[in-house]
């Protein structure tokens, strides 16, 4: 039987340089899923879900995605020569865009799909009409409708009980729908071994599972999305009610953000970390700043953030940091005074 890769996974955990030790810890890693072949840790589900396909067959399918997923599957699907059709948001960014056309998916904008919980409704009663009038398999990357891929991401759990020794005390978890972070905790249960505290981050625009955890219930509610996080933007229950338990089981905390100190956040990554990461990749660090100021997070702990996405994801917020740093056009003969008036000790 064919299994479906393109080599993702075993992706490099890295100790940081600025942030860690401007919070007091001498051991925060991230977990860069950026590195992955399609840029994000969806390559994990894709690989896992084209398996799948491929098992059964079938030589089309339908998707829905906030971005990642759909480059990764239309990525998948090229190499192993399956046809899919991806709806999106009509705000996706147009990096994860222009990766799912290049792969050849057909692609589908619908207008107010994701942020309006009303149409994201009827969108998906609509793909699951046809997935079963048509026989087409319908691949969303959640717990509830696509198990066997999501399951392809607990990898990630095991990798990182690896690769930090002796112990991991919190893993930080940028949230949307809620299936990355009711995998790695998933995959931290299967392994049986020294469980950390799980930390749910979560953007205040798009709150559905935070939301539920700071009010102490279990009802997941509609929200009708305002975060500028792309990825993060899931206004119903996929899998928030997953997440939400989960959230509990793990003893973890469930962190509310604003966008602009996501965005903050990217730019550190950026700038002071070295790391090209979308704005989502950087929400976890926003969550940690957090954990620390309320004492949850010690000088002496193991401290995972996941690094979701890589920057080229969404081209807009890369541009935004690097305009803070733009180039000048100058003739030969100012070179020599423009470095040294930017570099003065160098004269």
């Amino acid at each position: 039987m064919t299994r479906a890769t393109l080599g993702e996974g075993n992706t490099p955990l890295i100790r940081s340089v600025h942030i860690g030790p401007s919070l007091g810890l001498a051991d925060l890693f991230f977990k860069l899923e950026s590195c992955n072949p399609s840029g994000s840790y969806k390559d994990r589900f894709a690989a896992a879900e084209v398996s799948r396909l491929l098992r059964l067959g079938a030589k089309r399918c339908l998707a829905t995605s906030s971005g990642n997923a759909g480059s990764a599957l239309a990525a998948y699907c090229a190499r192993y020569r399956i046809s899919c059709a991806i709806v999106v948001n009509e705000h996706a960014p147009s990096g994860k865009l222009a990766q799912m056309q290049a792969h050849g998916a057909q692609v589908f904008r619908v207008r107010g799909f994701i942020t309006s919980p009303a149409v994201t409704d009827a969108v998906f009663a609509c793909l699951s009409k046809l997935s079963v009038d048509r026989g087409l398999p319908l691949v969303i990357s959640a717990y509830r409708f696509c198990p066997e891929g999501m399951a392809g991401v607990e990898s990630l759990s095991s990798e990182l009980q690896q690769q930090v020794t002796p112990r991991i005390d919190h893993v930080f978890v940028a949230v949307g729908g809620g299936g990355l972070f009711s995998a790695v905790c998933r995959g931290f249960e299967n392994l049986g071994k020294h469980r950390p505290r799980v930390h749910a981050v979560q953007p205040k625009g798009c709150s559905t599972v935070v939301a539920a955890f700071e009010r102490g219930d279990s009802e997941i509610w509609p929200v009708e999305s305002t975060t500028r996080i792309s990825g993060l933007s899931v206004p119903n229950d996929i899998d928030a009610s997953l997440a939400l338990e989960l959230l509990r089981k793990s003893g973890g905390l469930g962190i509310g953000v604003q966008d602009d100190e996501v965005f903050k956040a990217q730019r550190l990554m950026l700038g002071r970390e070295g790391i090209y990461c979308e704005p989502a990749g950087a929400t976890a660090v926003v969550g940690l700043s957090e954990a620390v100021r309320r004492g949850v997070v010690g000088r002496g702990d193991h401290v995972v953030c996941i690094v979701t996405g890589h920057g080229f994801k969404d081209p807009d917020s890369i541009r935004d940091a690097a305009v803070r740093n733009a180039s000048v056009l100058i003739d030969p003969s100012e070179l020599e005074g423009a470095i040294l008036k930017v570099n003065p000790t160098c004269a």
